[in-house]
This record gives C-alpha cells, sequence and structure tokens, in this order.
C-alpha cells in the first residue's frame, strides 16, 4: 500500500505540475497584461541565453544567482522553451519521495497519516505555482532537504555536499548551520535525561561535526572559486554580496519595504538595510542552542524569523518555512488538540495574501498609488507571522529527532 501511495502521489505530483505548467503557457498567449509566468524564469532563461552563446550570465540585467541557475535552464535553448518549469516540477516530484522517507521515521508511530502530511507540500498551492510559473526555489528546498536525509542516516560527506550545494545555490540555508552542527552526535540520552546543558557542552566537536564542516565548507568555497575564475568579482557581488546591502524599493512583504522605499537616496537607508539583520541572526542563534535536537523545529523557527524580519519578502520567501511546516505539525497539538486555532491561522494566511494582492493589483494595474495600504497588509503579516510562530511554539511536543534507520527492524527498536 506505501508502494502504491508513493507511486499515486508521484503521477498524481507531476500531473499536476505538468497541467498547470501548460494552463500557464496558454494563459499568457492570451493575456497582454497579466502573465503567470514569473518574471524571474525570464531572467534566468535570458541569463541562459548568454550562456548558451558563449557569455556570461550576469550580462542579464538583475541576474543575481549562481550560474547553476542559468546552466539548469539551458533546456530551454536546447529543447524548449517551456522545459525549465517542467525540469523545476520534477525536483518537485523528487522533493515528494524525499519527505515521504522522512515522514516514515519522524512518524513511525502514525504511518497511515503519512500521506496528508506529505500532501500538505505536494498539493500545496503556494508550491504548485510556484514552480509552474518558472521559480526555482524549490531547488534550495530540495537539496536542503537531501542533505537533511543524509544527516539523519549518518552519511555526513553526502549531507556536507547537498548542504554544502544548497548554501552555494542561494546563501540563506546558512543560517542552518549552527543547528546542524549541534545535532551530528548529539548526547540524546543526556538531553532526554533533561541534562540538556551538558549534552551542549559534549556537542562541541566530533569526528562526524568535522566530517560535515568540511565538507560542506568545501563544497560552498570550491564552487565559489571555480566560478570566480570564470565570472570574477560580477559574480561575487551579485550572487552573494549584493545581498548584504540590498536595498529594494520596489513593493513586497517586508515591514521594512515602505520605510525602505520613503529613504531609498537617504545614506541612512543603508544601515538601515545592515541592522536588518540583528533580529533576524539573534533568532536564529538562540533557536540552534535551545532547539537543535528537535531539528525541524529548530530550522522552521530560523526560517521564519529570517523571513519576517527580512529586508525585502516575496511570495518565493513563503515556501522555505512552508517547507518545514509539515515536519513541525508532526508533533504539534495545531494538527488536534488545537485544531481549531490551526485552521484559524490557515484562512488568516488566505485572507492577507489576497488583501496584499488586492493592493498590489491596484498599483501594478490600475496605476492606484496603494503604498501606504499595502505597507498597512504589511504590518498585519508581520504580527500574524508574530502570532503564528508564538502558536506553533506554544503547541510544539518538542522531542528529539529521530535518526534514519536502514532496516525496519532498527526502526522499530
Amino acid at each position: 500500500m506505501a508502494k502504491c501511495s508513493k507511486t499515486t502521489f508521484m503521477i498524481l505530483c507531476l500531473a499536476v505540475r505538468i497541467f498547470m505548467v501548460f494552463l500557464g503557457e496558454y494563459l499568457d498567449s492570451k493575456s497582454d497584461g497579466f502573465k503567470y509566468t514569473d518574471t524571474d524564469y525570464n531572467v534566468f532563461s535570458d541569463a541562459a541565453t548568454h550562456v548558451y552563446n558563449g557569455e556570461s550570465p550576469y550580462k542579464r540585467h538583475t541576474y543575481r544567482y549562481t550560474p547553476l541557475a542559468a546552466y539548469m535552464v539551458l533546456v530551454n535553448n536546447l529543447i524548449h522553451p517551456v522545459c525549465g518549469k517542467l525540469l523545476f516540477s520534477l525536483c518537485d516530484g523528487l522533493m515528494t519521495l524525499i519527505l515521504w522517507r522522512i515522514f516514515e521515521t519522524i512518524n513511525a508511530a502514525h504511518q497511515e497519516s503519512t500521506y496528508l502530511y506529505v500532501a500538505f507540500w505536494t498539493f500545496n498551492p503556494l508550491t504548485v505555482n510556484l514552480s509552474t510559473r518558472g521559480s526555482n526555489d524549490n531547488i534550495i528546498s530540495l537539496l536542503v532537504f537531501i542533505g537533511i536525509y543524509y544527516l539523519l542516516k549518518r552519511q555526513y560527506v553526502l549531507a556536507g555536499v547537498f548542504y554544502g550545494l544548497s548554501v552555494h545555490f542561494k546563501i540563506y540555508p546558512i543560517i542552518y548551520s549552527i543547528a546542524l552542527y549541534l545535532f551530528i552526535d548529539a548526547d540524546f540520552k543526556a538531553i532526554k535525561a533533561g541534562r540538556k546543558w551538558e549534552a551542549f557542552k559534549a556537542a562541541i566537536i566530533s569526528r562526524n561535526k568535522v566530517v560535515f564542516t568540511l565538507v560542506s565548507a568545501g563544497t560552498f568555497l570550491g564552487l565559489t572559486y571555480y566560478f570566480y575564475t570564470v565570472y570574477g568579482y560580477e559574480f561575487l557581488y551579485e550572487t552573494y554580496l549584493y545581498h548584504l546591502e540590498r536595498k529594494d524599493h520596489r513593493h513586497n512583504f517586508s515591514v521594512y519595504f515602505y520605510m525602505i522605499y520613503q529613504q531609498f537616496d537617504d545614506p541612512s537607508s543603508a544601515t538601515l538595510a545592515l541592522a536588518s539583520f540583528l533580529p533576524q541572526w539573534g533568532i536564529v542563534a538562540i533557536a540552534s542552542v535551545f532547539l537543535y535536537y528537535d531539528l525541524f523545529l529548530c530550522l522552521f523557527v530560523q526560517t521564519t524569523a529570517f523571513v519576517m524580519f527580512n529586508k525585502v519578502i516575496t511570495a518565493q520567501y513563503f515556501l522555505w518555512y512552508v517547507t518545514l511546516l509539515p515536519m513541525v505539525l508532526v508533533n504539534n497539538k495545531l494538527t488536534n488538540e488545537h485544531r481549531s486555532l490551526g485552521v484559524a491561522l490557515l484562512i488568516a494566511f488566505v485572507v492577507l495574501d489576497a488583501a496584499w494582492c488586492r493592493q498590489s493589483y491596484r498599483f501594478e494595474f490600475l496605476g492606484e498609488h496603494s503604498f501606504s495600504e499595502i505597507q498597512t497588509v504589511n504590518y498585519l503579516w508581520f504580527a500574524y507571522t508574530c502570532f503564528t510562530l508564538r502558536s506553533v511554539l506554544v503547541c510544539a511536543k518538542v522531542t528529539i529527532t529521530k535518526m534514519i534507520e536502514d532496516t525496519p527492524a532498527k526502526l522499530k527498536s
């Protein structure tokens, strides 16, 4: 039955996405205004065309990604312009398999409900929409989860390779580094006995920690050095350094948006851009130290805090923590004792998203100045995210994340 369920999920996962890809192509061909295809996909495609012609992908204005993103979309030049979206959709299918395998371990006591948690991600309108519109953020999530999968299997070399690759692909997964490091070879017996400080001190260094650190850092630095030799400083700046000083006056979900917009040409706005890192990294560090043994809860808290305090927030950023949410809900009262609260939070998400899109539509398509209204919704988004994060933490049944064993016998023991 499990095999049948996995097969069914894979077929449905790919069928839904293929349908949406070609529906999007049809809608784009009939519309002169709103386009289903994400702007980023056009950026990837243009950059890939430059590579195809033997040029730098950074000749495409606003291309601020690793060259690998452009290389992947070379299929558009070699086969058909829609193939990049189909490739991203295939990555969603691989993600479904990885999630299912992890859930077989962390949800071992209730295997009958595994499909529900996997479905939460696989058929989530957000995840379907992003990959079929041509956003590649699902690839970063896939690389992170493959890294976690191998880490839970104690295969630290492979875990390091995929984690290092994920950080190279987009720098934000570096926020997980401390938590992943502390989780490896942690003294779970001491943690269960309530001796958490003793366990923390014992988790400072071990052979496996060193292996994971060296491999992940080596993968990241190796790729970075290679592309630096190919594309020079432009690669370093556009892919990494730009994001440290990034100021975006275009409308987005960030609580800082309107302030940055109003002070965009003021030198103090650069200070604001850098200062926004303080609450982000403060919460990331605290979660790493106090929650590392409940790995998915820790990563969810880190990601949510990182996104909510970010200078720029687009819909793709929601995917970063929504991908982790099913893993958290396995051991959370929001799925049973406080289910009504969970449903209310879901409804609030949809309502706020609709409210933001309404104001964004007024600005982009009707030409109305709705920045004040957009920022009002942003404040509500920030308050909502704070309350949601608090609710998840209050309702969480903090536990130790299980390792993935190779045999059912070991898993049961």
